[in-house]
């Protein structure tokens, strides 16, 4: 693990990561959304950005899960379809 320094909002946190390019884009992607954020309601502290922050990636996670399940179990259709057309 390597210790990495990211700024996130304008303010600095020195994290520890196996993978600093990465976690700088993730640091980097995070303080864009709290700035785009932040522009929709400047009256918002620092912690309830990130709440708001929290919320809208874990609605995208929650989008891509669904997404995720969807396909999933499109392929097992498709699947069962190609061993019936194989097995004829």
């Amino acid at each position: 693990m390597q210790s990495v320094e990211v700024e996130i909002f304008g303010r600095r946190f020195r994290l520890r990561s196996d993978d600093p390019t990465r976690t700088q884009k993730i640091a980097a992607d995070l303080s864009k959304q709290l700035y785009d954020i932040y522009e929709e309601s400047e009256h918002l502290d620092f912690a309830r950005l990130l709440l708001l922050a929290c919320f809208k990636q874990q609605e995208d996670l929650q989008l891509v899960l669904e997404e995720n399940e969807k396909i999933r179990a499109e392929l097992e259709r498709m699947n069962q379809m190609i061993e019936k057309i194989v097995s004829i």
